[in-house]
């Protein structure tokens, strides 16, 4: 899924058209208008007030939400610390820091860092992660991950489908920490 997202010149995010806004794939709500930010720094007000002045945004796309977060937010005397932005795709990090010269406080990460303390922002966010599958075992005594296969069926025509391989020891730590009970989880759990 990595591969598929942010691959060099060839993933989705990453092979050089435009994916945002009326001449992409799709629109989201940022890219109709300013409300939509403005609303979530007005929602965001309060919560800075409990925490550390900072915000933290994943995949934050053209930038246009975190402009219109930052700009409503400095409209209403609120100053920021920091406005992070986790971003895989280099393109649209360039498309970003455009958009964003204007704010001195957003600073770019790679990925999460160990510990935060503010706001987290995520719009539209999940189709964007790459994330791994797994799967209980049908007899419930191990864990499967799965992955997505092209095969070509008897007429010669392309087909995508699921395979599934043991789960790596780094998958089932990770398993094991995000869901203690994992093993009590019926066959054919899926996460």
């Amino acid at each position: 899924m990595e591969l598929a997202l942010y691959a060099p010149g060839l993933g989705y995010y990453s092979g050089g058209a435009t994916k945002l806004g009326k001449d992409g794939d799709f629109t989201t709500a940022p890219e109709i208008s300013p409300l939509f930010g403005a609303s979530l720094a007005q929602f965001a007000i309060p919560l800075l007030a409990q925490s550390k002045p900072q915000m933290m945004e994943f995949c934050a796309g053209s930038g246009q939400l975190a402009h219109d977060i930052l700009t409503e937010l400095a409209r209403c005397g609120v100053t920021l610390e920091k406005y992070f932005i986790v971003e895989l795709s280099g393109q649209l990090r360039a498309r970003q820091q455009q958009k964003l010269e204007a704010f001195p406080q957003v600073e770019w990460l790679d990925a999460l860092p160990a510990t935060f303390d503010g706001v987290i922002v995520g719009n539209e966010v999940l189709d964007a992660m790459p994330v791994q599958l797994v799967q209980k075992d049908a007899d419930g005594q191990g864990w499967q991950e799965m992955g997505v296969i092209c095969s070509t069926d008897a007429e010669g025509h392309s087909q995508f489908g699921w395979q599934t391989q043991p789960a790596s020891a780094a998958i089932m730590a990770q398993l094991q920490a995000q869901i203690p009970q994992a093993e009590s989880l019926a066959p054919g759990y899926l996460t």
